[in-house]
């Protein structure tokens, strides 16, 4: 594996002008969230998106807006943007990855697709389980027991403060953000899960709004996409035009 030459990525993408996919993270965790993700989808090479305050970026301030991490974020991959690429997130994640989409849209490279998982639409505003005055005790609860339905093992009790901070500064930054809708230019696969009490395929069609819409729904629950089902990468693998 090589070392990324941006503190953005895990690993440096493939030489070569091969298709990208861009995986943004959901609220509180970080990119090794997607480490049962396989490294390729066919032809696509997966790159898990570290963003600041978590993992090896935990000494930075995580964002408070989701404009300025897309500028900060297009400006960092802005060398990988001219081969085909596409973008997917899941829960937050996928507002992440629409606001990456509309800045990258607007600086003349956008993806070729947008994939959101789990996610209403960002005009909607904040929903959710999680709120910002949720007590560290409870929040550090919740972290547990993802972290126990995962497989991942308990978290250590060091880097709990941690994590729990990264969780309430993300729920904040969700909290404030309800653009208006906008059409974009790029094409939009919005994937939901048949036991997500969150988003129904009601909400899934609101994406319609934002463009081009195929809407899928998928048997499990959010949580199932970071295992990255054969219907999820099917999905990927044809719904990405390159």
């Amino acid at each position: 594996m090589r070392q990324a030459s941006t503190g953005w990525l895990l690993r440096e993408p493939s030489p070569g002008d091969g298709p990208v996919l861009f995986a943004f993270p959901f609220a509180g965790s970080g990119a090794s969230s997607l480490r049962r993700w396989p490294g390729r989808i066919g032809d696509i090479e997966v790159l898990p998106v570290q963003l600041p305050g978590r993992e090896f970026r935990i000494k930075e301030e995580p964002y408070r807006t989701f404009d300025a991490f897309a500028r900060d974020a297009v400006a960092a991959l802005e060398p990988f943007l001219g081969r085909p690429y596409a973008v997917i997130g899941h829960c937050m994640g996928a507002l992440l990855a629409h606001a990456f989409t509309e800045r990258a849209q607007e600086v003349g490279a956008p993806p070729a697709r947008l994939f959101t998982s789990a996610s209403l639409v960002p005009s909607r505003g904040f929903y959710g389980y999680y709120h910002p005055w949720m007590s560290e005790r409870r929040i550090a609860g919740e972290l547990r027991r993802v972290a126990d339905e995962l497989g991942d093992g308990p978290i250590p009790d060091e880097l709990l403060p941690l994590s729990v901070r990264v969780l309430r500064a993300d729920v904040r930054m969700c909290l404030d953000h309800a653009p208006p809708a906008k059409e974009l230019e790029v094409p939009i696969s919005a994937i939901g899960w048949d036991e997500d009490v969150d988003v129904s395929p009601a909400d899934l069609a609101e994406w319609q709004g934002y463009g081009e819409t195929r809407e899928y729904v998928l048997h499990g629950d959010p949580l199932t996409f970071l295992t990255a089902p054969r219907g999820l990468t099917d999905i990927i693998e044809d719904d990405f035009d390159f």
